[in-house]
């Protein structure tokens, strides 16, 4: 999907400053500005949620290996599958934390997906719409829509960026930005491995740094004005910006630090290190609102329960992680609100593009295809009712049986957006009329790739 790849580059304290930024669009001349914002119907969003935080399983978690396990002569004996309330059965084996905080989660096994190609899912995953490749460099993400919605609400100290995604390099479809709104509220695109990227300015070269920078404005300052008819030039200009706020707050080094202990609880593994520093981020409150972490690696058509990076490997790595994430959340007392926690406001979604084939593994490459039909996932925080567990499958975990909600049909990623939107207390409903292409944008369509859907919040996942 070479068609869909975005040019952003992850980010590193040097990379920062380097040409090429962050949500560059290209392509659009003038300087666009949404206006004629419109909503199609009256609909109440819950507004339960000031963050969200996105776990990306890139590739496709296999539902009945995990949070809609079956067993059979397939399982490996050390998945050690055990029942739970509501009808929850895990691999206790591979997943033994998060028994412990199923009573801070809802499951939710009824999951599907339009498409069982990778890119096109994934670009589902991070848009909300089905890929429309006329329209690709156009269609924002949602993150930068809940951030172009949420604007008004940032604070003057406010330095860190709206839009978080990290390890996101990988993924099939690209890093999708902002589309057709302004570079300020794509994604900032971090890399983060073994150690936290180190994005403060090395001491003693403080007064360089800002001499520099202001030599810069002296040199291009008019191109920095909004006069320039070309828009790259605004959206370098936001990327520079946001680029010298973040090397400037000295609340960063902090945030961005890892301590020995904090990676040892969080697995010592990069989606560890990326949920820890999700964490410090939300703690902050400084203006981040919307992360994307991805744990890519999930696309065992072979060797699904035997090697390092196995399905098996990275359910241990989740589970250590995931579970830790969610008891530090919990434990971190709001700054709005007395009385609640961290978790309480942040919206918490763990998932991937679609699930795996249910059954036997295949008898020569021992893995599981693409299944679209069902998947699983974990929503927690943000007003999400707690030691939940919504949808019921088959007997073979292959299709759903009872999808456990008002929609009476599989949870699909457009559903997922308009109750990302609603946890926020956006109006899903939306449109925007004046794009670069005339045709209007919706938050969410009305339809899917193939036919017409009532999409809709989730209600019943809030409490």
């Amino acid at each position: 999907m070479q068609s869909n790849q975005r040019n952003i580059p992850t980010l590193t304290r040097r990379a920062l400053l380097r040409a090429g930024g962050i949500g560059l669009v290209g392509g659009y001349l003038n300087r666009f500005q949404p206006f004629n914002v419109r909503a199609d119907e009256s609909v109440t969003p819950q507004g339960t949620a000031r963050q969200v935080l996105f776990v990306n399983l890139d590739g496709g978690l296999s539902q009945i290996d995990s949070l809609d396990a079956r067993e059979g002569a397939w399982t490996p004996k050390d998945y050690d599958i055990r029942s739970f309330a509501n009808d929850l059965k895990l691999p206790y084996g591979v997943f033994p934390n998060l028994s412990g905080v199923l009573d801070k989660l809802t499951v939710v096994r009824s999951l599907g997906a339009w498409d069982a190609v990778h890119g096109r899912a994934q670009y589902y995953i991070q848009t909300g719409h089905p890929l429309n490749l006329a329209l690709s460099k156009e269609v924002p993400s949602i993150g930068a829509v809940v951030c172009y919605e949420l604007a008004k609400q940032r604070k003057p100290g406010d330095s860190l960026p709206a839009f978080v995604a990290m390890n996101m390099a990988g993924n099939q479809a690209g890093l999708i930005n902002q589309g057709f709104l302004s570079a300020e509220y794509g994604p900032f695109s971090l890399a983060v491995g073994n150690n936290p990227p180190d994005l403060a300015p090395q001491k003693g070269m403080e007064e360089t740094f800002k001499r520099r920078w202001e030599r810069l404005q002296q040199l291009d300052g008019a191109l920095r004005d909004g006069s320039q008819a070309d828009r790259s030039f605004a959206d370098y200009h936001e990327y520079y910006r946001g680029a010298w706020a973040i090397m400037n707050d000295p609340r960063v080094p902090e945030i961005m630090a890892i301590t020995d202990e904090d990676k040892k609880r969080y697995g010592a593994s990069a989606i560890g290190n990326s949920l820890i520093l999700a964490r410090n981020l939300f703690r902050a409150d400084a203006g981040t609102r919307f992360i994307m972490a991805s744990h890519g690696g999930w696309d065992h058509h072979s060797n699904i329960y035997t090697g390092s990076r196995s399905h098996t490997a990275l359910m241990r790595e989740l589970d250590v992680a995931f579970t830790n994430l969610l008891k530090d959340l919990d434990s971190t007392p709001s700054k709005h609100t007395p009385g609640k926690t961290l978790l309480d406001e942040t919206l918490v979604i763990c998932m991937g593009e679609f699930g795996r084939t249910p059954g036997p593994i295949s008898e020569t490459r021992k893995g599981r295809e693409h299944h679209i039909h069902v998947h699983s996932g974990i929503f927690a925080g943000g007003g999400v009712k707690r030691g939940v567990v919504m949808g019921k499958t088959d007997e073979t975990a292959g299709k759903v049986a009872d999808a456990g909600w008002s929609g009476g049909r599989p949870i699909y990623m457009e559903d997922i957006a308009c109750t990302i939107y609603s946890a926020f207390g956006i109006d899903w409903t939306k449109r925007i009329d004046n794009t670069p292409s005339g045709r209007a944008f919706h938050y969410v369509e009305p339809a899917s790739g193939t036919k017409y859907v009532n999409f809709q919040s989730v209600q019943e996942l809030f409490s």
